[in-house]
């Protein structure tokens, strides 16, 4: 009876205790600015026992009830937490650097007598933005049916490398035919990065029907960071001439009357004979 009634008992303990662990941590912040996090758990009604903050494995703050003071803070290159906001749910790190991108951990721990623990793991990275803009080049700026325009787009350095997208008149290169994109990146001085794409392709004038082609490289960075540069290629083939049209003649007369223009002949004839007959006059009777 005892027996049964032991195993009972451990089948009740086993239902209870620590449910639905979820860890949030942004998945960028910019370099200088405050990294929270926070774990949000389902204990049943179990006491809590712990809580701990790991990066890369290495703890950093733990949480414990019992304990006076119940926070604890250990030494890690770079974290600087802010105690007075965290807590049992969350933990607050103060001028967040570079150096701190990597796999947060959050590891809680229920109260006797089974000591329940979960882990939940999440990855998050803190951003130096771009010290530039991308710089756009092309091997030329004008260009005729059936060339290769090759532009290159080299970006200021950062971490992590950016991601890059090239448009054609507004339109994603990828879609356009005969296009080939390739991106990598350079490590520089202190784990900065600069990515460098490069754009590829043949002049096809039913593709660019206008004669100019703009080409835009757009770079971002999660969320946090976006910026472009564009140039325009002209087309060099010679402006064609305007089609010379011929003037159209004037209506001609369908009717018996005279045209305009006979009528004003007829009386111009008229008054000049009628002058005529006046000064003639004039000079019989002097």
């Amino acid at each position: 009876m005892n027996a049964l009634l032991y195993i009972f008992t451990l089948y009740i303990l086993e239902c209870v205790g620590l449910r639905d662990l979820q860890i949030h941590v942004p998945v960028a912040i910019p370099s200088g600015s405050t990294l929270q996090m926070n774990c949000t758990y389902d204990l049943e009604n179990t006491a809590l026992y712990s809580i701990k903050w790991y990066l890369r494995d290495q703890e950093f703050y733990r949480f414990v009830p019992k304990e006076s003071p119940p926070t604890r803070v250990f030494a890690f290159p770079g974290i600087t937490v802010d105690v007075q906001e965290s807590d049992r749910n969350k933990v607050t790190i103060r001028n967040a650097q570079r150096i701190l991108t990597g796999f947060y951990k959050c590891e809680v721990s229920a109260d006797a007598p089974l000591f329940h623990t979960g882990i939940k793991t999440k990855l998050t990275y803190v951003t130096d933005e771009p010290s530039s803009p991308p710089t756009l080049h092309s091997n030329k700026m004008k260009y005729s049916a059936g060339d290769v325009i090759n532009v290159s787009c080299i970006t200021g350095e950062s971490y992590p490398a950016v991601n890059v997208s090239w448009f054609l008149n507004n339109q994603t290169a990828k879609t356009v035919e005969l296009v080939s994109i390739t991106t990598y990146s350079e490590k520089r001085e202190a784990e900065l990065l600069i990515t460098k794409s490069y754009l590829i392709f043949r002049i096809d004038r039913l593709s660019f029907p206008t004669g100019r082609i703009r080409v835009r490289c757009e770079i971002s960075q999660f969320d946090l960071y976006r910026s472009s540069s564009e140039i325009e290629l002209i087309d060099n083939a010679p402006p064609k001439l305007a089609e010379v049209i011929e003037p159209t003649p004037p209506p001609r007369s369908t009717g018996n009357a005279p045209r305009l223009r006979d009528w004003t002949s007829i009386i111009t004839s008229f008054t000049m004979a009628a002058l005529t007959f006046i000064v003639h006059a004039e000079l019989l009777l002097v």
